[in-house]
């Protein structure tokens, strides 16, 4: 008690300083009314008082932590250490640079010491708080270069820009991505092999941490839709720039439908004009009920069809009565959807689908040309909007053969004949816009940006598989909105 009241007193005298000090520069600045100015002298005195008591917090309970342990100390090495003196250290936390005193331990068999205290604060050989660490993740997921990160980060808190540079971000931010990744992962594979077991109960179990618990009523439509599709990543090579190789990042979305507020223009062409009346057969298209649950990782593709999959049960996908899923023809994603969502409704996304079709008549007359604008403006009308994948099959087997490009098997109009015959049963376009279905994968082509892209592939950006993989992880719990409950269970990063 006696020292727990020396501490108090010491802090009320700092407080009092403090209070003194401010009072002083707001006195100053009263005749310009000058709020900003204030604002900035408040800051300034609560963070600069907040880092001194934060010091003589930690001392404190280094004073009260030697009591308990005594002169030695057991060492890993299996050595004993021995109370040599208190030393002082000084570190960066949220408040700015923090200086406490605690009792060092060397241990004469290794060679190696230790600050009591410091383990058990994050702040075993390292100068920085877990707090700074986990900031830096968080922001080192959500903004636009490292570089940036340190800047926006000394320029809110008023440090010096000596204190903290884009590659200290780095260092610091990606183990807790690292961290995150594995703890998922494991995770994933603890769930994943009970589920296959049979002793997961799906519906109570989710294998990844939410933001908050699902609601009790899912939307009236009781859908809910399935996204994947890969995006490249620009991996360091081992001899320079010209020895880069590009990864696939692959890039999963789960999110409920609801009717939204866009009527089908599809639906529309193909719908009954009542011709008395004029009115216009409209279907309301599906959109995202409540948030959208990112899945993305550097991974084979069944390793990531069970983390997707993890995705979707922590969504609540038990509690759908229909499963959509949506993709780009790639073989792996029709794959995914047969293995861990059966019975699901599978859609070959229609804006895909068009691409083929430019990219058959820019290959047979030239891209731009009259002739392709024509012949690709009557595929989609007559056989596309229609879901008529053999027709379209047809009109491709009729033009003029054209030679494989250099490296390929088969020419273009050979690979789309493929493309739509494989993804005919996924085509029936007008039977999905009749149930107001979304045809286009428009929100995992946007989450392929938003995930990766925006973060990941900017001009000049190379990383180390560790580390793409690292920030990618960061990224999507922040956009998952479950960055801080993954960090609950985060083995302490020091």
């Amino acid at each position: 008690m006696a020292e727990q009241s020396k501490l108090l007193m010491e802090m009320l005298a700092q407080a009092e300083r403090s209070i003194k000090d401010v009072s002083e520069k707001a006195g100053e600045l009263e005749p310009r009314q000058d709020l900003i100015g204030l604002e900035g002298v408040v800051l300034e005195a609560v963070l600069r008082l907040g880092a001194v008591w934060l010091g003589m917090v930690l001392s404190q309970w280094a004073e009260n932590l030697a009591r308990e342990t005594g002169t030695r100390l057991p060492c890993r090495c299996g050595g004993m250490a021995r109370w040599v003196a208190r030393r002082a250290k000084t570190v960066l936390t949220l408040l700015g640079r923090v200086t406490y005193r605690r009792v060092y331990y060397p241990c004469a068999p290794c060679g190696q010491g230790e600050g009591l205290g410091d383990r058990s604060w994050g702040l075993h050989q390292t100068r920085t708080s877990r707090g700074v660490k986990y900031l830096l993740g968080y922001l080192s997921g959500t903004t636009v270069g490292f570089a940036a990160v340190a800047r926006n980060v000394c320029r809110t808190l008023g440090w010096p820009t000596l204190w903290l540079s884009g590659k200290q971000v780095q260092r610091l931010a990606e183990p807790i991505g690292t961290g995150l990744d594995a703890q998922d992962a494991a995770r994933v594979a603890h769930w994943w092999a009970r589920a296959t077991a049979g002793l997961a109960d799906l519906p109570r179990e989710p294998p990844l941490p939410a933001p908050a618990p699902l609601p009790d009523a899912v939307p009236p439509s009781g859908r809910i839709y399935v996204q994947m599709d890969g995006i490249l990543g620009r991996i360091r090579g081992t001899a320079g720039k010209g020895s880069d190789i590009w990864r696939e990042v692959k890039v999963g979305a789960v999110f409920w439908a609801e009717t939204g507020h866009h009527a089908s223009r599809l639906a529309e062409l193909l719908g009954h004009t009542a011709q008395r009346t004029g009115d216009v057969v409209r279907v309301w298209v599906d959109r995202p009920a409540g948030g959208i649950r990112y899945a993305a990782a550097l991974l084979p593709a069944a390793e990531f069809g069970v983390r997707l999959y993890a995705a979707a049960v922590a969504r609540g996908i038990e509690r759908a009565t229909e499963v959509v899923v949506l993709g780009d023809g790639a073989v792996w994603i029709w794959k995914l959807a047969a293995e861990h969502f059966p019975g699901a409704t599978q859609i070959l996304d229609f804006q895909h689908a068009r691409e083929w079709i430019h990219k058959v008549a820019g290959a047979v007359w030239g891209a731009g040309s009259a002739k392709a604008a024509t012949w690709t403006e009557t595929q989609i009308r007559e056989h596309l909007i229609a879901g008529d994948a053999a027709g379209l099959v047809a009109a491709i087997a009729a033009l003029p053969p054209i030679a494989p490009s250099a490296g390929e098997a088969k020419s273009v109009p050979e690979q789309a004949m493929d493309y739509f015959h494989n993804n005919a049963e996924r085509m029936h376009y007008p039977a999905y816009r009749a149930r107001g279905l979304e045809i286009g994968s428009g929100i995992i082509e946007s989450s392929g940006r938003r995930v990766v892209a925006v973060r990941c592939k900017q001009p000049g950006m190379r990383w180390t598989e560790a580390g793409l993989q690292s920030i990618i992880t960061l990224r999507t719990h922040a956009l998952n909105d479950s960055y801080d409950v993954a960090l609950t269970d985060l083995p302490k990063v020091a």
